[in-house]
């Protein structure tokens, strides 16, 4: 259908907002927005109300918080986005806080070269998108679901004049979520839930800073968002700073930045339409299969016709040459293709006997350098009950630590890892939100001296 209806729903833990909008031949209208607040009732009664306001027949995107999210960025031995997508939990299995058998992920290219890719890959726990989806009346699921950082993601590749690496940041009333984009694509994703100006400034200097550390230098951050305008004059020290621009049609200029990381979902239609944490399409599946088909068909067709008026104005010995001749070609066409196939796929069993045999390795005793840190973060998550810790991984001189927090924020649980004796520059690189809103999955990085 040209010109279809979709929707996107945004669920926050004050508001749940929608954007109605038509796109064709990659084009997107904003065509309607609506927000309710979700104010002592169960969300599912807000979803429903909000639903009610857009065509029955829209199909639904679903919009989730970044910081429920959980980014890792993984380098592979080839590009085929459907071999990615079916290795990347095995890449994950082990250094995420849950077993890939409870999360639901899925993929953003972020580099390719002739040797394969590097991806950054994001994963949810099951338990989180049921709850979400069970909120949706039973005929009006989404078929679709996606992080805010896909929305920002598709904003920032809009940003037509801009080079270098630059920065998209939300700052919400209950979260700020970022991406850091490097020739259109992205290289870090990071999502908070404290908006406190000074600790984003602290938190937006400490990425930068990772980043300049690996030679990549940020030109220009945009912000967007609720917070945005009373913001950007506490962010200048960090570097230029300057308000999104507006990059769709359908939203008043004195709109746009509330309604922006919503927008954004709905441009990700036409930038990221593969992104589906729930998986691929069947529908859209089936609909390339007969495609498929289809063209093989055709190609046959006219391959019959062809062999049929050969047959009745050649000789038995041209025909005989001839045909031996295609049928050389055919297989001379196929056989790097084939290749192909053969040499990724002998790439990913190394690459995955690669893996074991390192986890294996890195399963032996530790040092006496690292058995004392070990001593002393055993020593002081003693005294904190309301930490757990469920891994630890030493690189060298970097430790980082994944455990769970109840009724913890980011500040409090750097200033309890400063106490240890012989740890600096602390940063907290994840904090995944739970259901109940008080827990968290963590993740903080370390250096050892």
């Amino acid at each position: 259908m040209l010109g279809n209806k979709r929707l996107v729903i945004e669920i926050g833990t004050r508001e749940v907002r929608g954007v109605l909008f038509s796109s064709f031949i990659g084009r997107i209208n904003i065509e309607r927005m609506e927000s309710i607040p979700v104010a002592g009732e169960e969300i599912s009664s807000t979803i429903a109300r909000i639903l009610s306001a857009f065509p029955s027949d829209a199909e639904i995107t679903l919009q989730l918080p970044g910081h429920l999210f959980m980014t890792r960025r993984l380098t592979l031995p080839f590009t085929d986005r459907k071999k990615i997508r079916k290795t990347i939990p095995f890449e994950l299995d082990g250094i995420l806080p849950f077993s890939v058998e409870e999360l639901m992920t899925d993929s953003v290219l972020s580099h390719s070269h002739e040797k394969g890719s590097s991806v950054i890959a994001l994963a949810i726990p099951k338990n989180i998108i049921s709850h979400y989806l069970k909120s949706f009346p039973e005929t009006r699921k989404p078929s679709r679901v996606i992080p805010d950082f896909i929305s920002l993601l598709s904003l920032g590749n809009n940003i037509r004049e801009e080079s270098g690496i630059w920065g998209i940041i939300e700052i919400d009333d209950e979260k700020i979520s970022m991406v850091f984009i490097s020739n259109g694509r992205p290289i870090m994703m990071r999502s908070l839930t404290d908006t406190d100006a000074a600790f984003t400034e602290e938190q937006l200097n400490s990425t930068i800073k990772s980043l300049q550390a690996d030679g990549q230098k940020v030109e220009r951050l945009y912000i967007s968002g609720k917070g945005a305008t009373h913001t950007i004059p506490l962010l200048k020290k960090v570097g230029e700073v300057t308000l999104l621009p507006a990059v769709l049609n359908g939203i008043n200029s004195g709109e746009w930045l509330k309604w922006a990381s919503v927008a954004g979902g709905a441009l990700s239609i036409s930038e990221y339409s593969q992104f589906n944490i729930l998986g691929l399409n069947p529908e859209r599946e089936q609909i390339e299969k007969i495609l498929k088909a289809a063209s093989v068909g055709i190609s046959l067709l006219l391959a019959i016709v062809t062999v049929n008026l050969y047959l009745h104005y050649s000789t038995a010995f041209y025909r005989f040459s001839s045909l031996q001749t295609e049928s050389r070609k055919i297989f001379t066409s196929i056989m790097p293709e084939v290749k192909k196939v053969v040499r990724e796929d002998t790439q990913l069993k190394n690459a995955l006997s690669d893996k074991k045999e390192l986890l294996k390795i890195l399963a032996g005793g530790a040092a006496p350098f690292y058995s004392q840190k070990l001593e002393g973060i055993n020593n002081l998550i003693g005294g904190h009950p309301e930490i757990t810790i469920r891994e630890l991984l030493f690189e060298g001189r970097k430790l980082t630590i994944s455990g769970d927090g109840t009724g913890i924020e980011s500040d409090k649980l750097k200033r309890i890892f400063a106490d240890i004796e012989g740890m600096e520059n602390i940063m907290v690189e994840e904090m995944a939100q739970g259901i109940d809103p008080n827990n968290y999955r963590f993740r903080v990085r370390i250096e050892l001296i």
